[in-house]
C-alpha cells in the first residue's frame, strides 16, 4: 500500500521487526571485551522509517567511533513529540539464559530476546504507530530518537543535548514500566574516581602514598555526603522518596 509519496507496505510487521532488532548485536559496556557498535540497529531503523515519510539523521557520538544517534522527523514545524529510545542493550550471562539471547523466542504466550524490553521493542511499537500518520499532514512533527550507550556511559544522550537536538514540546521514553506511565525521574550522575599512589614499602609506608587509603576517605567522604543529602533532599512522589548514592564497583592494589 502506498499513500501520497509513502510506502506502507514495505515496513515489516511488529514480530518481523522485533525479530531483526534482537538479532543485530548492540551491547554497549565500559569493558571493550563487550562493547558493540550500534551502527546496525540505526541503519534498519532508518530503512524502516523513511519510506513512511520521516527525515531520517544519523549522527556518529562525537569520540566515540561505531555509535550512533538517529532522529527521524515527520513533518515540520516547531514543537511535536518526541518517542525517544535507546538502541543499546546490557551485556548477557549465556549461562543464565534458557535460548538464544538474539534470537526472538516465543515460549509461554512471551517474547525473550536481549532487548525485547528494553528496549528494542518500543522501536517495533512505534514505527508501528507511526503507519497510522504516513503521509497524512500533522499539525506538530512526531520525532522517533534512538540513542546510543544508555547503558554505558551515556554519551549518545549527552551528545545530543549538547547539540540542542531535537527540539520538541513533549517526550514520551518508552522504557518499560510494566505499562504504568512514569512523569517524573530524579535523574542520573555516575563519576568514576582514579587515584594513583607513590610504590614504597610495608617496612615505612611513609616513603610512598597509597592509593587504597586515599580511595577509602575518598569512598568514606562520599557516604558522609549521601547521608547529607538524604537529610536535606526528600520527594514522597517517589518510593524511594530520598537520593541514592551507590559504590558500584573498585579495583585496585
Amino acid at each position: 500500500m502506498s499513500q501520497s509519496g509513502v510506502n506502507v507496505a514495505s515496513v515489516p510487521g511488529v514480530k518481523d521487526m522485533l525479530t531483526r532488532l534482537i538479532s543485530l548485536p548492540s551491547i554497549s559496556s565500559a569493558s571493550a571485551k563487550w562493547d558493540h557498535s550500534n551502527e546496525a540497529v540505526v541503519r534498519i531503523l532508518a530503512e524502516w522509517l523513511e519510506p513512511l515519510g520521516f527525515a531520517v539523521e544519523i549522527l556518529e557520538v562525537p569520540g566515540m567511533p561505531g555509535k550512533f544517534n538517529l532522529i527521524a522527523t515527520l513533518g515540520s514545524g516547531p514543537g511535536g513529540l518526541v518517542l525517544s529510545g535507546h538502541t543499546d542493550t546490557v551485556p548477557y550471562d549465556d549461562q543464565r539464559w534458557t535460548s538464544d539471547p538474539f534470537t526472538l523466542t516465543e515460549r509461554d504466550n512471551r517474547w525473550y530476546g536481549l532487548g525485547t524490553c528494553d528496549m528494542k521493542g518500543f522501536f517495533a511499537l512505534a514505527i508501528e504507530a507511526a503507519r497510522e500518520f504516513a503521509g497524512s499532514p500533522l499539525k506538530e512533527p512526531l520525532i522517533l530518537l534512538a540513542t546510543a550507550d544508555e547503558e554505558s556511559s551515556m554519551n549518545g544522550a549527552r551528545a545530543l543535548a549538547e547539540a540542542g537536538k531535537p527540539k520538541a514540546r513533549y517526550a514520551v521514553i518508552g522504557e518499560p514500566t510494566s505499562l504504568k506511565p512514569v512523569r517524573m525521574h530524579k535523574g542520573i550522575m555516575m563519576e568514576r574516581l582514579k587515584f594513583e599512589g607513590q610504590s614504597g614499602h610495608s617496612s615505612n609506608p611513609a616513603l610512598g602514598r597509597n592509593a587504597l587509603e586515599g580511595m577509602h576517605e575518598a569512598l568514606s567522604e562520599l557516604l558522609t555526603l549521601r547521608g547529607q543529602w538524604q537529610e536535606q533532599y526528600r520527594n514522597p512522589n517517589f518510593e524511594v522518596q530520598v537520593p541514592t548514592l551507590n559504590l558500584g564497583c573498585i579495583h585496585g592494589g
